[in-house]
């Protein structure tokens, strides 16, 4: 009878809990991008003239007709960036998902918006005044209509989302095949743009939101696929932002009217009266998944022979204040320095060896980089290194201990021949 029982009592247990990590599909992943960021200016002009220092500079007079002095002139000004752009997303995020208990979350999303193409981002000013006259150069500006001057394009080279915290709230629901679940949850992360203004890289300021996803995920014989939806929109409007600030005296340039073709040198002075932020991301997203673990210590990029130097960590546990990345059996005295990231994609750019960390933003301890002892070991405490104090994350930003699947690598020389990469483990550090 007990016997008979046994396969009943096994069907009744609860499934166990499963770990996947994701590689998005770009061929079949989208994002498209809207945020629109006003910064409306309360203020006055006034122009460059100075009898001293510059008497050919610009003189102001409010009204139509003409005179002798250099007057204040009450003008509003509203700077407008926005972006509207998509692209092919790229990127990862890990899942766990409990059959069980019906709940599961992400952790380790990083999405990569443009996938190696650019977006833009155009820059209007719009100026609102009485009417008034400027000398040198001559020219009449008829009041209360405002004037919208396009000053251009800037170039996004790179928008992000990254995971910045656990997610909440992550529930799964029996979906329309045997194989599927439904899920939703909300996640908070770091939205980053980086623009490229004449050859310099700027960043604009992040945007921490809180994002929710719905999706479908199917259970497969070797893994799992996903299809999500990342949704965030937000509108907000603060009215005097920075108290106690403001501009004076700062030099623009405005072009004429009447009559067109030149430009006035004119001195402003102002208060940031409001900002207002539009913004909506919305991304698609489809994704490959195979059986992650959670564990400390996966070893996930060892194929290639040429990948010379085994890497473990002490620990993924943060408690103690410090992990150490090691390596070993590597090239003696040669100079090397770790990489990590959240990308699973290998390329080969020395043509030797695979750098499996691609797909993703990398992140370079190049502060920590040094030379491989004569037995072929090299370590640097990551929770303590000089290329992210305070365990944060190279080049990518945020903390280590955050509980995402961070994969990592050496990068070394190998004398004269090209330099190498070792192989890569990965480790869910919190």
């Amino acid at each position: 009878m007990l016997l008979r029982l046994i396969p009943c009592l096994t069907l009744a247990l609860p499934a166990a809990a499963q770990d996947f990590d994701f590689v998005i599909d770009q061929a079949q992943s989208s994002s498209s991008v809207y945020a629109d960021l006003e910064t409306d200016l309360a203020g006055s002009v006034i122009g460059d003239y100075d009898a001293a220092t510059n008497p050919g500079g610009t003189r102001t007079v409010n009204g139509l007709f003409g005179g002798s002095s250099n007057e204040v002139v009450t003008m509003n000004t509203t700077i407008d960036n926005l972006a509207n752009f998509s692209g092919a997303s790229s990127g990862v995020f890990s899942m766990n998902m409990d059959q069980g208990a019906l709940t599961m979350s992400l952790s380790g999303t990083n999405v990569d918006l443009l996938g190696g193409s650019s977006g833009t981002v155009s820059v209007d000013v719009t100026l609102l005044f009485n009417t008034f006259r400027t000398y040198n150069p001559d020219s009449l500006y008829v009041g209360g209509i405002p004037i919208t001057i396009p000053l251009g394009n800037i170039n996004v080279t790179e928008a992000t989302v990254v995971q910045t915290g656990a997610s909440m709230g992550g529930t799964l629901m029996p979906g329309s095949g045997a194989s599927d679940y439904d899920f939703a949850a909300v996640v908070p992360v770091l939205m980053t743009l980086t623009a490229d203004f004449n050859g310099t890289a700027v960043a604009i300021p992040p945007l921490d939101v809180m994002m929710p996803v719905t999706g479908v995920v199917t259970l497969t014989g070797t893994g799992a696929t996903a299809s999500a939806g990342f949704q965030f929109s937000n509108q907000t409007a603060t009215n005097d932002p920075f108290p106690g600030f403001a501009l004076t005296d700062v030099p623009i340039s405005i072009p004429t009217i009447l009559p067109p073709g030149f430009m006035a040198n004119l001195l402003l002075t102002a208060t940031v009266a409001a900002i207002d932020w539009d913004m909506q991301v919305d991304l698609s997203l489809v994704a490959d998944g195979t059986p992650g673990g959670g564990n400390c210590n996966v070893v996930f990029c060892d194929t290639d022979l040429n990948n010379i130097g085994d890497v473990s960590l002490s620990t993924c546990d943060c408690s103690g204040g410090s992990i150490t990345l090691d390596l070993n059996m590597s090239f003696p005295g040669q100079f090397t320095y770790p990489l990590v990231g959240l990308g699973t994609t290998a390329v080969s750019p020395t043509g030797v060896s695979e750098l499996c960390l691609a797909g993703s933003t990398i992140g370079r301890y190049t502060k920590d980089a040094g030379a491989i002892s004569s037995s072929g070991t090299y370590s640097i405490d990551l929770l303590n290194a000089n290329s992210a104090p305070g365990g944060g994350v190279p080049t990518i930003g945020g903390a280590l201990c955050n509980g995402n699947t961070w994969r990592f690598q050496y990068w070394h020389r190998d004398g004269m021949n090209p330099s190498r990469f070792s192989k890569g483990i990965s480790g869910l550090i919190n």
